[in-house]
């Protein structure tokens, strides 16, 4: 799922210079965003991939843990460590005064819960991280949810912390150690991501397998063993809704692989069992890209965003996958519609000045150095609050 598997080959082939220059000219603006986004070590990995092609798929898993190394290190520091928002502390005080509950105190998992499914993704999140610190700070749900939030924001180092804060409460939870799994593909962290998917198809009540391990086979051999194990079971006993995870789980492990065909017919055939899941779209749309598909991306990533429209994570996919066809114009409308969901995710303004001098706009790039997105209204077509057809 990871928007960088697209992207970052053509960042490093033509526009490195224009990266650096972008952190610094802005470095006093939230600079955070850009560790999150395009940092040294995220383009430094991607580099040395380019350099991998002759690698055996044996070999890769390994060559990529060594490359990604120091990033890898970076994150088990921060591995559970969450900064909640200053806001979050009184956030459920202030919803009973404004609807002048006094007595009764609002149930903020509900309400997290109608604000994520109505695309209100930062209120939802304000929500989970008001459960946690003034309610019930061991919620696996609550860490689950927020740990979601963060991801459709674009935001994996954070929803790391909050899926390993869940799992850390429940082990046994499945949805956090998938999404595990996704993150820390998307963070570049192979082994972590083939542990947690190894943790989740062991771990899970609705699977069943019969596989004898070797240790001297590799992790990556044997989750992919595990899963494909675990699929056959399900499809035995037609349980349609076990396959699609269990695809889903594969779909991942082949995208840290680069089997991109592979995991495109996962995809696929997952979509087809659960043609309502928008990121399981958004998932089929990356690795198509991933594959250099860009143009097909495009009808997994209007799927996805017709399911949800306010998905930013979709829409920053649909912009680096307009910016891999040299769209160069759509694409920063729709990192701007990115950026209008999530302003926070301040890493996105540098690859917006990228397609803005890509496409020879001059004139807008004082704009982007600013952050300033209101002033781009009169130049894009984009919405503060979504409300259309894609």
């Amino acid at each position: 799922e990871s928007y960088l598997g697209s992207y970052r080959q053509d960042i490093l082939n033509n526009q490195t210079d224009d990266v650096a220059s972008t952190t610094e000219n802005v470095s006093d603006i939230g600079h955070e965003g850009y560790v999150e986004g395009a940092s040294i070590e995220k383009l430094a990995a991607a580099w040395a991939e380019s350099e991998a092609e002759h690698l055996d798929k044996e070999d890769y898993l390994e060559y990529y843990s060594n490359i990604a190394e120091p990033y890898a290190n970076d994150l088990d520091e921060m591995k559970t460590h969450y900064e909640f928002s200053e806001m979050s502390q009184t956030y459920g005080q202030q919803q009973q005064r404004q609807r002048n509950m006094a007595t009764e105190y609002t149930d903020l998992m509900s309400e997290g819960m109608k604000l994520f499914n109505n695309g209100k993704t930062n209120e939802a999140i304000l929500c989970f991280e008001s459960q946690l610190r003034n309610v019930d700070p061991d919620s696996s749900d609550a860490w689950y949810m927020l740990g979601r939030c963060n991801a459709e924001n674009d935001e994996d180092r954070k929803a790391i912390a909050c899926l390993e804060n869940a799992v850390q409460r429940d082990p046994y939870s499945t949805e956090a150690l998938l999404a595990l799994g996704v993150s820390y593909v998307n963070e570049l962290n192979y082994e972590e991501s083939l542990k947690h998917l190894n943790n989740w198809v062991t771990h899970n009540p609705n699977l069943e397998v019969s596989v004898q391990l070797s240790e001297e086979t590799s992790i990556l051999e044997n989750v992919k063993s595990l899963l494909n194990n675990a699929k056959q079971y399900s499809e035995a006993n037609g349980d349609r809704e076990s396959t699609a995870d269990v695809l889903t789980a594969l779909g991942v492990l082949y995208n840290v692989t680069r089997e991109y065909d592979d995991a495109i017919d996962c995809f696929e055939l997952a979509t087809k069992m659960r043609p309502s899941d928008y990121q399981l779209w958004n998932k089929l749309g990356a690795t198509l890209a991933n594959n250099k598909r860009s143009e097909e991306a495009h009808h997994a990533y209007h799927k996805a965003l017709s399911i949800k429209p306010k998905y930013a994570r979709a829409w920053l996919n649909m912009a680096i996958a307009h910016s891999n066809l040299n769209s160069h114009d759509e694409a920063a409308r729709c990192y701007l519609q990115t950026l209008s969901l999530n302003p926070a995710a301040v890493h996105i303004w540098s690859y917006l000045r990228i397609s803005l001098t890509c496409s020879e706009r001059w004139d807008l790039l004082p704009l982007c150095a600013s952050q300033n997105i209101s002033a781009f209204k009169e130049h894009f077509d984009f919405y503060s609050t979504l409300n259309v057809v894609v």
